[in-house]
């Protein structure tokens, strides 16, 4: 996957922020293991899709390759202005709200669908997963910070990660319909 592909067609940083010193180091840290998580999520992603035989977990899991694949260039945009200058780099916005998910639900009309059968079942449930830790560990990071723009920044991951789960969530409730089952 291209490295830079969101920049080429529109701007990354919004603006640059001053932080306190003694977190560049704790900021610097944060954003390195993000990457790490969303390059692992990436790659997740596209070998599951790779391997699916059904087409609506293969989309699914294709619009994830492109977001997590988008979160990576905005985190390398962090990186790469701490780095070069000791500021925080703010995402646009529109970078990361730009894609938009396919509906993705699978067709629900035969009640006596075998979901035993859906290797997929297991993978959708270590993806959705794979998206909750995302999602607590940038609150933790949100936490951390004492800079308003760094806290947005990694609640608004946080926000994604929270949209993914959902998202896959929606995909395997269609899969698992309890219509016939009601919760007291």
């Amino acid at each position: 996957m291209e490295s830079g592909s969101i920049g080429d067609s529109m701007e990354i940083v919004k603006k640059l922020v001053e932080i306190p010193q003694e977190e560049v180091a704790e900021i610097s840290k944060a954003v390195a293991i993000a990457k790490e998580l969303e390059i692992k999520a990436r790659d997740f992603y596209q070998k599951n899709a790779d391997k699916s035989d059904e087409q609506d977990v293969k989309n699914a899991f294709m619009f994830l390759v492109k977001e997590e694949q988008e979160h990576f260039d905005a985190l390398t945009a962090v990186e790469d202005t701490l780095k070069k200058e000791g500021k925080f780099a703010v995402v646009s916005d529109e970078v990361l709200k730009h894609l938009e998910k396919p509906q993705v639900y699978p067709d629900n009309t035969d009640p006596k669908k075998d979901i035993d059968k859906k290797n997929e079942l297991t993978v959708l449930l270590w993806a959705m997963r794979m998206e909750r830790k995302a999602e607590l560990f940038y609150r933790e990071q949100a936490g951390k910070t004492s800079v308003p723009e760094v806290k947005e920044f990694f609640n608004t991951l946080a926000e994604f990660e929270v949209g993914h789960f959902q998202y896959l969530d929606g995909i395997f409730s269609s899969w698992t319909s309890t219509d016939d089952f009601i919760l007291g």
